[in-house]
């Protein structure tokens, strides 16, 4: 069975591309490790919202797209 990427994950995604944002990045700035955010952007694994609002943060993507899912 495979996750659909959520209209937030998109965002997070395009949002990495647009700013120039690697995993990397993001790791260093929200303190979680790079398989991790990959695995929640990538709709592998569910997340508290508290991390994906981190995440948001480090990437500027409206929060808005969080409560949608």
């Amino acid at each position: 069975m495979q996750k659909t990427i959520s209209p937030w994950g998109k965002q997070c995604k395009m949002q990495m591309i647009s700013l120039g944002k690697s995993l990397t990045d993001i790791s260093r700035e929200t303190g979680f490790s790079r398989t991790y955010i990959s695995a929640i952007i990538n709709g592998r694994i569910v997340a508290p919202e508290e991390t994906k609002h981190k995440i948001s943060k480090s990437l500027s993507v409206d929060t808005d797209f969080i409560l949608s899912e």
